[in-house]
């Protein structure tokens, strides 16, 4: 039985994450802070027999994916498009106190029912969905029976998660994704499980053999 394996992964801390201000597609670099946790993450990684190595267009991310790749000889993340953070139109590089001051209705919905909140110029959270299961789906197909690490950002994970989980974009918000987070997503024939969610012991002094067992 073919085994495919995903580690999905959320980029280091930013700058922006420690303002807490939206980013979305717009670039913010890993803070000091961020840097430190993808070395912790990358550390705990290295037993890992990855075959690939992909991240988003965004430098958060590809810099997350690179203190990754130093402990697996010969890869070099792949950047994808597919696997971009969700665009936040009008939200985008405000922080969530500017956002409750200038749209408090609005926010408001975000928050609690974040897939029918209409914010302006934004991608919807369908759209974002569609877009990182595509690119995954490529992902599977290509590496179809390996291990594979994917660098990506807290609002399209939780997409893919909640489509693997077969759950609605309704509940958007239940599911966490920490900076420097791992989530296992295992694909065989019989369909998906996922065997981890954001798990960030790699931060802390207690550490997880990701050699099976998690």
């Amino acid at each position: 039985m073919q085994r495919t394996k995903l580690f999905l992964i959320r980029h280091g801390e930013t700058e922006s994450n420690s303002e807490f201000r939206y980013k979305g597609q717009e670039e913010s670099p890993l803070s000091k802070q961020g840097i430190t946790e993808a070395k912790r993450l990358a550390k705990a990684l290295k037993i890992v027999p990855f075959k690939a190595i992909y991240c988003s267009t965004l430098s958060r991310s590809i810099d997350t994916a690179k203190a990754i790749a130093k402990f697996h000889k010969g890869l070099t993340p792949m950047a994808e498009e597919g696997l971009m953070e969700r665009y936040y139109g009008d939200f985008e590089n405000k922080t969530f106190n500017e956002l409750k001051k200038e749209y408090p209705k609005l926010y408001k919905q975000w928050l609690y029912c974040p897939n029918q909140a209409p914010i302006p110029n934004a991608e919807t959270l369908e759209q974002l969905q569609a877009r990182g299961i595509k690119a995954v789906n490529k992902i599977i197909k290509k590496h179809a029976g390996e291990t594979v690490c994917i660098v990506a950002h807290g609002g399209i994970n939780r997409a893919i998660l909640f489509h693997f989980l077969g759950l609605t974009l309704d509940n958007f918000f239940r599911i966490k994704q920490d900076n420097s987070c791992l989530n296992i997503i295992e694909v065989d024939e019989r369909g998906p499980m996922v065997a981890l969610i954001n798990s960030t012991a790699h931060l802390g002094e207690k550490r997880i053999n990701f050699e099976g067992r998690y």
